[in-house]
């Protein structure tokens, strides 16, 4: 209780509002559970039983009665691509597509929409979920939209296109696989008579990716402002964008400026990896011409690392591996940036002050990065930088021990389990799946952890990702390796506060305690209670950002 009063001494300091009569799980350990927190010019100043809490109030105090629900801090998704989602919000979502007519049917009714000539585009197909477990072909969408060019994005690394399409990229039987027999190159699958079959995977994907009509900053604002909406829905205060692009930074700047940016943002430069030279002038110039670094910025939007991507994914077989994918003996998957240049590029941003957050799927691969991490660390000591992974799919006890010696954090993208678990048992067996993604070893190994939805290539939904912590069960009702699940405490807490570290902002939020921001949200139903199969359906009924309300649900007639 001396929280309390160490804050509120004074009556001068009467909180804005008081949430009372509720169920707060706090994730602070040294107070988790309450049942009141009062908020005051966007901080939370109390947090305790109600008595004394209420005792605080003053004439202009708003009291809101939570009628004994959950409440839980804001939602932080670490790794979540926050400027693509919003624009893929406005396009076809194939998520929940489970055959290639439903896939058909949303192409049909967008074309039924749309003037013939424009550009039909989507996302989120998976080949793993549909019933005839194959992937979409240009004949199936010439089928229904012969009029429009059409472009559907996989979950990752893939695109099917229809004829129109691909006739606009001039690509035809005669059209060569971009930079064929490199560690940069891309497909154009092929029927048996060698014709496309609408399929373009990996740097294939940007022959039609790179015709689409680029949005302008107002359209990013845009894309913006949908992502911010649909994430308050869902609890979500905070987000780490991993990968942003020059010219999205005005369109961040000008929604903080404009108190439009309803969700805190920490972000990634691109510096990718796809790349063929190990830095790239411009790439170089962009990141040193900031004269800031990791850290900059303020509760809003700060600039937070520099990312890079040595590998590819599991689903598709280009994560990089030591032991070869399930009937391809001789796939090993990519490495798309050797060792050596991995490491000069994680040396030249750490001398710089730059974290660098990895993306690594591969086992191998991340025994790269964090050789490197922990090489940049010996040559310099660094208390202002916390180099991290994210995915990190299979660690090695090699990857597990460096990890732990220098702080390296570990940023995993659980939804993969739920939505993409039958792609992965498809790529590396059903063994090898148990052992994926393993948040019991990485937490008794002492590391550092947050969990993330990488959406747009996963669900954003943070429950269906809490629900996967726990259960270790997919969408489709497959439960794998039971040993590396954890308690439901637990998995909130790398939802939020583990979120808060690899950002350097552990003192100002992730846990509901005096001091932090009051990035608050109040559950329709107790998470840590709720039966399990409940956990993705656990919607938001209050979303607070720095106390102000962003999100509150409609109240329902009758009510």
């Amino acid at each position: 209780m001396s929280a309390i009063y160490q804050l509120t001494r004074l009556r001068d300091l009467a909180p804005d509002t008081i949430l009372h009569n509720g169920n707060i799980v706090t994730v602070d350990p040294d107070q988790p559970r309450a049942s009141a927190v009062a908020v005051k010019d966007g901080r939370i100043i109390a947090v305790g039983p109600d008595g004394p809490v209420r005792a605080l109030a003053g004439p202009r105090t708003a009291l809101r009665d939570l009628g004994g629900k959950t409440v839980i801090p804001g939602i932080n998704d670490c790794h979540n691509h926050m400027m693509t989602t919003g624009t893929n919000l406005s396009r076809l979502q194939l998520y929940d597509a489970r055959s290639i007519g439903d896939i058909r049917e949303a192409v049909a009714n967008a074309a039924a929409s749309t003037e013939p000539g424009t550009w039909i585009i989507g996302r989120g197909w998976n080949e793993a979920l549909l019933a005839e477990g194959r992937m979409p072909s240009r004949r199936d969408l010439d089928a229904v939209a012969p009029r429009h060019p059409v472009v559907l994005e996989r979950t990752w690394n893939r695109l099917a296109a229809n004829s129109l399409a691909l006739a606009r990229a001039g690509i035809d039987r005669h059209t060569p696989d971009p930079a064929s027999g490199t560690r940069f190159g891309g497909r154009i699958e092929r029927d048996a008579q060698g014709e496309p079959t609408g399929i373009l995977t990996d740097r294939a994907r940007r022959l039609l990716l790179d015709l689409l009509p680029q949005p302008t900053v107002a359209e990013r604002e845009r894309s913006l402002r949908l992502a911010c909406a649909e994430y308050n829905c869902l609890g979500i205060t905070s987000i780490t964008d991993p990968g942003v692009l020059p010219d999205w930074l005005a369109a961040y700047h000008n929604l903080r400026q404009r108190g439009d940016l309803a969700v805190r943002a920490a972000l990634c430069l691109a510096a990718w990896g796809s790349s063929p030279e190990p830095k790239p002038a411009d790439l170089c110039a962009w990141i040193d011409g900031f004269g800031a670094t990791t850290g900059f910025g303020d509760d809003m939007l700060r600039l937070d690392a520099v990312k890079l991507m040595p590998d590819g994914g599991v689903g598709d077989r280009s994560a990089y591996m030591y032991s070869p994918y399930l009937g391809t003996p001789d796939n090993y998957g990519q490495e798309i940036v050797p060792e050596a240049e991995v490491r000069e590029r994680v040396r030249w941003c750490h001398e710089r002050g730059w974290t660098v957050d990895i993306h690594t799927c591969g086992d191998r691969a991340q025994d790269i990065a964090v050789r490197a991490f922990a090489d940049a660390y010996r040559a310099r000591p660094a208390a202002n930088i916390r180099h991290r992974i994210h995915h990190g799919y299979f660690p090695t006890r090699e990857a597990l021990d460096l990890m732990r010696e220098y702080r390296i954090g570990a940023v995993v993208t659980i939804p993969f389990l739920y939505s993409a678990m039958g792609s992965y048992t498809a790529t590396v067996g059903e063994a090898r799946v148990t052992e994926m993604m393993p948040l019991r070893t990485y937490l008794d190994a002492g590391l550092p952890v947050a969990c993330a939805s990488d959406t747009p290539v996963a669900l954003y939904n943070p429950f269906a990702g809490i629900y996967t912590c726990v259960t270790r069960t997919s969408q489709q009702g497959q439960m794998l390796g039971p040993d590396e699940r954890i308690s439901r405490e637990e998995a909130l807490r790398l939802y939020t506060a583990g979120g808060a570290w690899t950002t350097f902002e552990e003192d100002v939020k992730g846990t509901i305690t005096p001091g932090k921001l009051a990035d608050l949200v109040v559950l329709d139903r107790d998470i840590l209670t709720v039966p399990e199969a409940e956990i993705p359906q656990i919607r938001p009924l209050l979303t607070l950002l720095g106390g102000a309300v962003v999100y509150e649900a409609p109240v329902e007639e009758g009510a």
